[in-house]
């Protein structure tokens, strides 16, 4: 039983699914609170641009699916819509990464700027797609642009966590 829950708590999924609890409570409670010019801050679109930025494309479109399968859960919005929309932010942010030859402290804070923006024009385009009307109208750029700069200030504790989180368990010899 022991060995169960160890193992358990090996799997870098599971990591990062209990980060997410953490987040998707300060995102449903704090942050929905806390609205600079007016716009609901997005923590856990950060934390899905984080996956990809701290362990690649692939990682990131697999965490970005599991943090945004979570947030539907808690959302009014049609189920799979957020998982959508934030695999493909962890996978663009991953990919995007991939390209900087030298990663420093600003590049990853402008990638993730740019992942949270293109996640927040996503958005309101994959629930238009769905049938949801009103969403998509010229206010969606100015919450993009807040919302970038808000998630690339805190990018860098962020990709840190994940960078945890979703490291490797360490073989014992």
């Amino acid at each position: 039983m022991m060995d169960r829950i160890l193992d358990l708590a090996q799997n870098r999924y599971f990591r990062l699914f209990m980060v997410a609890l953490v987040v998707l409570s300060l995102q449903t409670t704090l942050f929905s609170d806390m609205r600079p010019f007016g716009v609901c801050l997005q923590v856990m679109l950060l934390l899905a641009a984080s996956a990809g930025l701290a362990r690649g494309s692939e990682t990131g479109a697999i965490g970005g699916f599991m943090v945004g399968l979570m947030y539907d859960m808690v959302l009014t919005t049609p189920l799979g819509v957020g998982a959508a929309v934030f695999a493909a932010v962890g996978y663009l942010a991953g990919y995007v990464h991939s390209f900087v030859h030298e990663p420093n402290w600003w590049s990853k804070m402008v990638l993730s700027a740019g992942a949270s923006a293109t996640g927040m024009v996503l958005m309101p385009v994959a629930l238009t797609v769905v049938g949801t009307e009103g969403v998509l109208t010229v206010n969606v750029i100015g919450i993009a642009f807040v919302v970038a700069v808000f998630n690339a200030l805190f990018s860098l504790p962020f990709e840190r966590v994940c960078r945890w989180a979703l490291s490797e368990p360490k073989t014992v010899r």
